[in-house]
């Protein structure tokens, strides 16, 4: 049993909502990929179209509820107690609204809603003063902004400002919860943590809006610059990560663990597939294969690794024991899982490249050549999935009772 203040009860619910946000979102993308297969085990039963749109839906829906409790952690006791309650009220229905109306078709709603009341967390959250705060505003922002525009444009102008969402304004958000976390599993001074963050959230915008570029096309020159660019400002983003973690001060939580997982999806997904993405040749051969989704995939695992360290350490800290929340096992069926799924998506994009442009295989039977590297594929898969649902069950085993006092 623990107590916890009317502010405080409200966040760990918030940490509730995330890791079943994580755990349905998990199984949406591990039916999405059995789905794939050309014998389909459960035929007629799911829509594939039906299943991406809804999982897609959930893994919006967990990285900003991560941001914006994290927002509301961050804000310390500059947002009262009411105003946390009624944010995490006001975002729980929009969660279940949106979960239940993902079949149907409605995204540009839905995405409107959202911005909406990202908004009004803005304005419920102004008045912090540190610079994590101010950079989590501004990654919010952007995240409304370019979820709402991105539907009043369409073809590569739309896929530019989608790839814009989760290469730039959802990374700057993180960056400051990564930041922010820094400052509390590890011994490096505040005015470093500060000056860092301003450099690195200037690099990622700079190489995930070079990225995003790619995808309407870029002018030879800037595609040849921004191949080494853009693993130049991941490289530097993974030093100052790497400091936090070599000088770790007594904290038992994982965080540190979950960070370090972000880094090394950041690396890979950013600085080397997305140099690659945005080279003009190799950029429009990626087009519709899986290799452009082995990036997108990546992209998502950083902000999602972002969000498992936010609630280790935010639950850890609500419940005052300095320990691990969670165990081992998830991280470790995580890492590899999500890592070489990466691995076999890319290896299905290559072959898809070969079949489509060399080969010159009809797409009807595309699926029943790569059905090889699907299998591999989908077992990967299933280590990831395994682990969320490992973590959530872990998180939830491991809930405390909480009895709220009044400040």
């Amino acid at each position: 049993m623990i107590q916890l203040s009317p502010r405080g009860a409200a966040l760990y619910q918030f940490l509730t909502l995330i890791v079943l946000l994580l755990a349905l979102y998990a199984i949406g993308f591990c039916l999405s990929a059995v789905l794939e297969l050309p014998a389909d085990p459960i035929a007629g039963v799911l829509e594939p179209a039906a299943v991406s749109q809804i999982t897609l839906r959930l893994f919006k829906l967990t990285v900003l509820s991560a941001l914006v409790g994290a927002g509301l952690m961050m804000a310390g006791e500059g947002l009262s107690a009411g105003r946390v309650k009624w944010l995490l009220r006001l975002w729980t229905a929009l969660v279940v609204i949106s979960v239940a109306l993902s079949p149907f078709n409605l995204d540009g709603a839905l995405d409107l809603a959202a911005a909406l009341i990202l908004l009004l967390v803005l304005a419920a959250s102004i008045g912090g003063a540190s610079v994590n705060l101010r950079l989590w505003q501004i990654g919010l922002a952007l995240i409304a902004v370019s979820g709402v525009a991105a539907y009043l444009l369409d073809g590569r102008a739309a896929e530019a400002l989608r790839a814009f969402q989760i290469q730039v304004a959802c990374p700057i958000a993180g960056l400051s919860v990564m930041f922010w976390l820094m400052r509390r599993y590890s011994r490096v001074e505040a005015d470093w943590a500060e000056d860092g963050l301003k450099i690195v959230a200037a690099l990622i915008f700079l190489a995930g809006s070079l990225i995003s570029l790619g995808r309407v096309g870029a002018p030879p020159v800037i595609s040849l610059a921004a191949a080494a660019l853009v693993p130049l400002c991941c490289i530097i983003l993974a030093g100052h990560s790497y400091r936090a973690l070599a000088s770790r001060n007594d904290n038992a939580s994982l965080a540190p663990h979950w960070v370090a997982l972000a880094t090394l999806f950041w690396l890979v997904g950013g600085g080397f597939l997305g140099a690659l993405s945005i080279q003009p040749g190799i950029g429009e051969a990626m087009r519709g294969t899986d290799l452009a989704e082995a990036q997108d995939w990546l992209a998502r695992w950083v902000l999602l690794a972002i969000a498992l360290a936010f609630v280790n350490e935010t639950a850890s800290s609500l419940r005052g024991d300095n320990r691990r929340v969670t165990g081992y096992m998830p991280l470790w069926l995580i890492a590899f899982g999500a890592g070489l799924a990466t691995i076999c998506q890319a290896c299905r994009g290559v072959a898809q490249i070969y079949l489509r442009d060399v080969a010159l295989v009809a797409p009807s039977a595309m699926a029943e050549l790569l059905q090889p590297l699907t299998i591999v594929w989908i077992i990967c898969l299933f280590a990831a999935t395994a682990g969320s649902l490992i973590y959530a069950l872990g998180f939830w085993l491991r809930r405390p009772r909480i009895v709220v006092v009044e400040d």
